[in-house]
Formats: structure tokens, C-alpha cells, sequence
């Protein structure tokens, strides 16, 4: 799994969505979790993902649970409510045979139903997993997990809804992407301490707009999700150290996503960048990792003059930061310079979009790996960056969300 090439060809042919690598991989990967049977999908704020044996979520600023952090869903109990199954309750009979393996058994959780029929089948749903009742004989029948995931995707949308307490997508739309999408991506650097950042933060908030992650708006661009109204994202390039102290709490405790677009091994400059523990630890946090190459490089010289280094620079950033971290889907230009050498050859890698620093807030899927930022600083004023949106949204023609 933590090869990001390997997850496109998967024998279901649906690949794992970057977040969720390495939670397939701590859960037991394909052998336990089964594999992918939709595509990434987002439900309101939440990135979700459906396997045979459950759900994963990276969930948003909407969830209880930590924002971005991958989880498995307690897909059990959103299919008895689907279900009307029985409340939880009396002895556990034959369905507890599965279960003793300790492992599995805390996977499973505790009960969500007592056992019922359904479909033909004698079943007990459990929070994380599901039992059938399977003949063996007229007069025995033998305790079996099923497939929680894959009966879950299969009821129809009333009962889904009814599940989850509001409408639940299992498929992405077939419509056709928007014509564009608004959403100033705000791009910072250095950090100055906590306080002004979250300051802004606050203060943007506050006058309406919406933090929303980076994969959040890919997806909207690409015509499968749908923004808030006013949605922003945090962006953060060159993989500074003091990012860790001035930005990570303050994003944590308001539980604003962001994307940090990173150099590995640079910290062997001593200039104070982040090293890969460091950049593992804005992962675990539940925020995004995006390359900025290895060597900061300025990319189309580098490429006019030693097609290779340029090469290198776009793809063994990824192949260093993915033995590490999550998968590695975006890119940022160093020094916001590139050309339509520079983007062909990003997209060749395989990225699923780049960003600029071209000053606008519209984005359009034919402007994929030319997405359009607005440059600010930690420590400015709020009046400042919202002003900087506001000359951004000018560029672009349009009005600003603020």
C-alpha cells in the first residue's frame, strides 16, 4: 500500500483514496478490509470511502472526530437504523464464534442489533462488522463474517439516508464538471507565532468563510463534490520548521484542513526546514502533504537544460515523501515558476493537480495543474488578507467571497 502506483491497480480497479494508505495498511490491508468498491466520495465535509468489509472516513469540520484523521466508520450501526434491526441486547450465541481472535473481536466492536432475519439470512450486526448464520446441514449452521461494505452500498437511497441520518452517496455524479469554481487558496510561509495566525483565521471565519481542504476543492474542480458557500484553503510551501509551533496548533484547535507543500530532506541545509518526522507529524495531524521538489528548484531552466534533474525533482520528491507519509497527490512549483513544459511534466508523474502562485481565485479542471493562489502573510492584519482576496477576485474578474 505505501507504494502510491501499486494502489491504482488494486484488483478491483478502483484506487485507495491518498488518505486512507496507510489506514488500509494498519487495518490489515486487503486481507481484512477487503477492497475498494467506490471510488473516493465526499459527504458534506467528509472524504469517504467504501470497502468490501466497511468504510473509511476522513472526516471535516462538520464531524465530532478529529478533522482529516482516518478513520473506520461504524458502518454497523448506520445498517441497523437502515435495517430497523432490533435493538442490541441478550446473549451473543453462535455469532460470537468469530470473534475469538482478539483482534478481530475489537475490530467488530460491540454489538449494533440483536440477530434477525433478512434477505434469507440469520444475521447479527456488530458496530464495525456483520455475522451471518450460513448452513452447513439442515440442523447446523455455521457463523460467518459477511461483507458489512458491500451490503451497505447496496440498499437503496431512502435506507441509506435512513442509516446515516441524511442522504449518503455510493457513486460519483455523471454530470459534467462546473465551468469554474471560486475559492481564494491562501498561501503562507513563515510563521510568527500562534497568535496572529489564528487571529486571521478566526476573523475570516467569523465574516463568513468557509475552510475546506485541499482535496475538498480538487474534487469540486473535478465536478464530484460540492463547496460551502464561501469555502477558503490553507496552503503552506517550503516545509519551515517554525510552520510545526506557529500554524499546526492553531489548526488543530480551530479544525481548519490545510495542505504543506514540502521539501524532504532539506533539513540537511541546517536553514530550519522540517525534517521527515516533522512532516509525518503534520500527516498524523490529519492534514494534507504536497511535494515542492527536492532541491527547490527552479523548474523550467532545469528543465531546458537537464531534462533528468528536472525529472528527478518532480518524482523522487513523491517516491522520498510517500516511504513516510500518505500518498502524495499535489505539487507546488518552487518559486511559483513553471511552463507548459514544467505542467506536462508534472502531470506525466501522475500528480492530481498543482498550484501556483498566479494571483485569482477561480479554478477550472483545464487549469488543473495551474491553480491559482493568493499570497498573504501569518502575521498581517486581517483587513490585509482580506484585501488580498479581494485584488485576487479583481484579477479573476469576479466578486470576492468577503
Amino acid at each position: 500500500m505505501a507504494d502510491r502506483r501499486s494502489r491504482w491497480r488494486e484488483i478491483s480497479g478502483i484506487p485507495v483514496e491518498a488518505p486512507f494508505l496507510r489506514a488500509v495498511e494498519a487495518l490489515g490491508g486487503p486481507a481484512v478490509l477487503g477492497y475498494p468498491i467506490t471510488p473516493g466520495l465526499f459527504a458534506g465535509d467528509a472524504l469517504q470511502q467504501y470497502f468490501n468489509h466497511g468504510r473509511l472516513d476522513a472526516p471535516g469540520r462538520s464531524s465530532v472526530h478529529r478533522v482529516g484523521v482516518p478513520r473506520l466508520a461504524d458502518l454497523g450501526s448506520a445498517m441497523a437504523r437502515a435495517l430497523q434491526a432490533p435493538p442490541a441486547g441478550g446473549s451473543a450465541g453462535p455469532f460470537a464464534d468469530p470473534w475469538t481472535d482478539e483482534s478481530r473481536r475489537d475490530r467488530a466492536g460491540p454489538p449494533a442489533s440483536s440477530p434477525f432475519d433478512w434477505q434469507g439470512w440469520r444475521i447479527r450486526l456488530y458496530e464495525r462488522e456483520l455475522v451471518r448464520l450460513l448452513d452447513r446441514s439442515p440442523v447446523d449452521a455455521r457463523p460467518t463474517p459477511g461483507h458489512l461494505g458491500d451490503l451497505f452500498v447496496t440498499l437503496d437511497d431512502e435506507s441509506r439516508a435512513r442509516g446515516a441520518d441524511r442522504p449518503l452517496p455510493v457513486q460519483r455524479p455523471t454530470t459534467d464538471a462546473p465551468t469554474e469554481v471560486q475559492a481564494p487558496i491562501l498561501t503562507y510561509h513563515r510563521t510568527a507565532g500562534p497568535a496572529a495566525f489564528q487571529a486571521q483565521l478566526e476573523g475570516l471565519m467569523d465574516a463568513g468563510l468557509t475552510p475546506v481542504s485541499f482535496e475538498h476543492l480538487v474534487a469540486a474542480i473535478e465536478g464530484w463534490a460540492e463547496l460551502p458557500d464561501k469555502a477558503f484553503v490553507v496552503s503552506f510551501d517550503d516545509g519551515w520548521l517554525d510552520q510545526i509551533d506557529g500554524a499546526l496548533p492553531v489548526l488543530q484547535e480551530l479544525r481548519v484542513p490545510a495542505v504543506f507543500f514540502v521539501l524532504p530532506g532539506f533539513d540537511r541545509h541546517g536553514q530550519g526546514h522540517m525534517t521527515l518526522a516533522d512532516i509525518q507529524s503534520v500527516r498524523a495531524a490529519g492534514l494534507t502533504v504536497g511535494s515542492h521538489t527536492i532541491n527547490h528548484a527552479d523548474l523550467p531552466p532545469l528543465y531546458r537544460t537537464n531534462l533528468g534533474a528536472a525529472q528527478a525533482e518532480v518524482v523522487e520528491s513523491r517516491q522520498w515523501l510517500e516511504a513516510d507519509v500518505d500518498g502524495v497527490d499535489y505539487f507546488a512549483y518552487p518559486l511559483g515558476r513553471f511552463d507548459p513544459d514544467v505542467v506536462a511534466l508534472v502531470a506525466a508523474a501522475e500528480y492530481r493537480a498543482a498550484v501556483t502562485t498566479v494571483p485569482g481565485i477561480v479554478h477550472r479542471l483545464d487549469r488543473l495543474f495551474e491553480l491559482r493562489r493568493v499570497g498573504v502573510e501569518a502575521w498581517w492584519p486581517l483587513q490585509d488578507v482580506v484585501q488580498k482576496i479581494r485584488d485576487a477576485a479583481r484579477t479573476d474578474g469576479v466578486p470576492s467571497p468577503i
